[in-house]
């Protein structure tokens, strides 16, 4: 690659002119023709397209570039030279530590200091790459081969320092913890194996860090959890006015990163930033004492966040010693577009492993909102000063209170199907009633278990499902019964004469979740009901607490106080009816359980009708797993999976066989309203409409007390649609709804 410098002039053409011969030939003049397009600069400007308009006047062995470019030319190849000649003799000494050797460090700042020369070995490699990449875009038409290759080795030095600093970091994270600077670390709560597996799927590859720097502003759309948001614009180039020539295009690059990086953080670190870039105020939404207060709040769960984000990442945390704010932190040298990467990475996910932390920071941020401080919401010893601010190194053990629930939920906006992760946030029954009884309120979509859309009016699943979660019964799954009954003829040879073998199927639909475990009234009431009536309910209970698995059972079997299985076949020989040959004349014989209520709780290995080993009903399985017996094994996804505090298990079959899982709920449903005192009598779907609008009013007030009276709520009742419609038929728009600020 050619360096910077000017065309010498031939000892042939400085005789020619001492001569005074100044005549032109014919080749002169052709090769002045041919050239004098190439007379222009050939540099491209800041927008790395359009080509610069002055003459070339400067350059060798001919004229390539304007003054001002050439002088930025010449500056530009000289510093990426220098860190270039760095990093040749860094690589050449193998200075880096391994990690071996940095596993070997027993004093923090030893590590530290190491960090710091690595950092300075890493930014000589970023200022040759952005040298470089500027080089050969704006001042090369055509990039040479001995460019690419060094462009690919200095991607590939890049990784190594960026993991031997990672390495050095985290070496001085746990030596700094060791060394008791921080109170009680070494007493860090412990993660469950579902808990190990989302922390690892929250971390990044160096090469995805490296990855995410070059595509940071991709992070513009996703980095904030709040449907207040708004893109941020593009900075701006850093122009210093009319060039010069001796401009520092690689300090000039470096900053506008710095910029960019600025802009991304500033919502976080200044209110009225955080107000531009996420409120919507207008003419039609103009701004109250409540509205300011709310975003204030908003606000510091972002900065609370980022602060626990910062405590357990340990790169970021290191850096972020002797720092007093987070403006304090990015002007630093130290913070780098990597750590904005690993930051974005964490803040831009907080329904992952960052879940808890988010939570923290909205109880956090309810005490700074009341208080002007959040050291008081946890213990004095699990608590550190960072970055102007309080962070409290485990997760806080206190019940989430109404508001608190309000804000995490209207921020996150979660998705359906994800109430496992939310299990995790809670410390008590309490807590998971609270959650479920804003998911009923309509702050998060109803899971797909119990969604229905059936053509042929049954009532709507997760409407019943509402009403239970509003009372304090948890349902966490629902399922209908399969449509396999019969009898249905086989083609098993009969030993009557003139007989068929027929087969009968007999399932019924089921739920399972989970009561308050300690002695309740409206449990006690709850359970009366179902008792009460065996031709709707067969209940298998299990306590937590119980030892072994001792279980109580009731319901309408043959014995005393057994329930009816969920699923139970039989075969039999009878004639056809002369009236339909797929019909038999009578039904007879025992029948034999295929799934007991035991079963759906427990599991039990599949005996297949006919000696079969496998049926289509449970595609291919051998065994029917039950909901105790996946709880027990781990396995992931599982509403219950992140649960620490002990409940009551039920399974509640449906005493008639064939009928959708949205019978079963309604009659549940219906015996919570009886036990609650909103409901009395038999189901009608009136009595029904006028318990369920006073159950969601209540449960509305109690959960929406806290707020300011200019933040309205309301009820949608859903006697009141029936009563406007003129009949008692049931619709897709007959359940409560509530009417948000």
């Amino acid at each position: 690659m050619p360096g910077p410098g000017n065309k010498r002039k031939s000892k042939a053409s400085t005789n020619a002119r001492a001569r005074g011969d100044t005549k032109q030939t014919e080749s002169d003049i052709q090769a002045t023709s041919t050239h004098a397009d190439s007379l222009q600069c050939l540099t491209l400007e800041e927008d790395e397209i359009t080509r610069c308009g002055q003459l070339a006047t400067e350059g060798h062995p001919k004229p390539e570039r304007c003054k001002v470019h050439h002088g930025q030319y010449r500056v530009l190849y000289k510093k990426y030279k220098d860190a270039s000649k760095v990093v040749d003799d860094v690589k050449a000494g193998s200075e880096l530590p391994a990690k071996e050797q940095i596993s070997r460090y027993t004093d923090w700042h030893v590590a530290l200091k190491k960090s710091r020369w690595v950092r300075k070995y890493l930014e000589a490699i970023r200022v040759e790459k952005a040298g470089r990449h500027i080089h050969q875009r704006r001042f090369f038409l055509k990039v040479d081969d001995g460019h690419r290759r060094r462009l690919k080795l200095l991607e590939r030095e890049m990784i190594k320092a960026v993991d031997a600093l990672d390495a050095l970091q985290k070496r001085a994270y746990e030596l700094y913890q060791q060394n008791g600077s921080l109170p009680a670390m070494n007493n860090f709560e412990a993660l469950s194996t579902a808990e190990v597996d989302l922390e690892k799927q929250s971390k990044q590859t160096t090469e995805e860090v490296l990855e995410s720097v070059h595509n940071i502003d991709a992070f513009r759309d996703s980095t904030l959890p709040t449907p207040r948001k708004k893109a941020l614009a593009p900075v701006p180039p850093t122009t210093p006015g009319p060039a010069v020539g001796d401009e520092d295009l690689i300090d000039m690059s470096l900053r506008v990163q710095k910029e960019r990086m600025i802009q991304i953080l500033k919502p976080f670190v200044d209110f009225e930033s955080h107000i531009e870039a996420f409120g919507e105020l207008d003419d039609a939404h103009p701004e109250t004492e409540s509205s300011r207060a709310l975003r204030e709040k908003r606000f510091f769960i972002f900065q609370q966040f980022s602060r626990r984000i910062i405590f357990h990442e340990p790169s970021l945390f290191m850096k972020s010693l002797e720092r007093v704010s987070f403006k304090d932190l990015i002007l630093s040298d130290d913070f780098s577009m990597e750590d904005l990467a690993r930051f974005l990475k964490l803040f831009s996910d907080p329904l992952g492993f960052t879940l808890k932390w988010f939570k923290d920071a909205v109880l956090d941020a309810l005490a700074i909102s009341r208080h002007g401080t959040a050291a008081n919401v946890g213990s004095v010893e699990s608590r550190f000063p960072l970055l102007g601010g309080w962070v409290f190194n485990r997760s806080h053990t206190v019940s989430m209170p109404n508001e608190a629930w309000w804000l995490l939920l209207q921020m996150l906006q979660p998705p359906g199907n994800v109430e496992n992760c939310f299990v995790r946030l809670c410390n008590n029954f309490d807590d998971l009633i609270g959650f479920l009884s804003f998911e009923a309120l309509g702050l998060v979509p109803s899971p797909n278990f119990c969604q229905g859309d059936l053509p042929y009016g049954f009532d709507d699943p997760s409407l019943s499902r509402n009403h239970l979660s509003l009372s304090g019964i948890i349902v966490a799954d629902m399922i209908s019964s399969p449509n396999v009954h019969g009898p249905i003829p086989t083609n098993r040879r009969a030993t009557k004469q003139g007989c068929m073998v027929w087969a009968e199927f007999e399932t019924r639909a089921y739920m399972f979740g989970a009561m308050r475990n300690e002695p309740d009234a409206f449990v006690e009431a709850f359970l009366r009901e179902l008792r009460a009536r065996p031709d709707l309910f067969q209940v298998i209970i299990r306590s937590e607490t119980a030892p072994g698995r001792e279980v109580e059972v009731f319901g309408s079997g043959p014995l005393n106080n057994e329930a009816l299985p969920a699923m139970r076949w039989r075969t039999f020989e009878a004639p056809p009816s002369p009236s339909s040959p797929f019909t038999p004349v009578s039904k007879s014989s025992k029948w034999d359980v295929f799934q007991s209520a035991m079963d759906v709780l427990y599991g039990a290995g599949i005996q297949m009708p006919f000696g079969e080993k496998k049926h289509m009903v449970f595609g291919g399985q051998k065994d029917l797993l039950g909901y105790l017996t996946m709880l027990a094994r781990d396995i992931k996804g599982w509403f219950f999976s992140f649960k620490t505090f002990p409940v009551t298990y039920f399974a509640i079959l449906d005493t008639v066989p064939y009928r959708d899982r949205s019978v079963l709920a309604r009659n549940v449903s219906w015996a919570a309203l009886r036990a609650r005192g909103y409901a009395e009598g038999e189901y009608t779907l009136r009595k029904y409409a006028m318990a369920s609008d006073k159950l969601f009013e209540e449960c509305a007030h109690e959960r929406f007390g806290w707020m300011p009276k200019d933040m309205e709520w309301g009820i949608a009742k859903m006697e009141d649609r029936m009563n406007a419609r003129g009949s008692c038929v049931r619709d897709e728009a007959s359940s409560p709804s509530i009417i948000y600020p």
